[in-house]
C-alpha cells in the first residue's frame, strides 16, 4: 500500500484488499453516487488492527475523494 495525501494505491493483485467485503461493496460505484455517511459508518465498524490498514486506507480515500466533489 502506498499513498500521498488524497492519492492512494494498492499493490497489483492484492487479494487481501480486493476480496474484502467492504471493497466489494464500494468498488463498482461512481464517486458521485457514494453515500459518504455510509462509507464513514463502514469505516467506523472496521476493527482497529494492523491487519485492517488497507481497507481503512481505501475507505478513507473514498471519503476524502467524495469531499472534493462538494460544491
Amino acid at each position: 500500500m502506498s499513498g500521498f495525501e488524497i492519492n492512494w494505491s494498492s499493490p497489483m493483485g492484492n487479494a487481501k484488499l480486493f476480496n474484502h467485503p467492504l471493497y466489494i461493496k464500494y468498488n463498482n460505484q461512481a464517486f458521485g453516487t457514494l453515500d459518504r455517511t455510509q462509507v464513514q459508518a463502514s469505516l467506523a465498524g472496521v476493527m482497529a488492527t494492523a491487519g485492517s490498514d488497507e481497507i481503512c486506507a481505501y475507505l478513507s480515500w473514498l471519503i476524502r475523494t467524495s469531499l472534493l466533489l462538494e460544491a
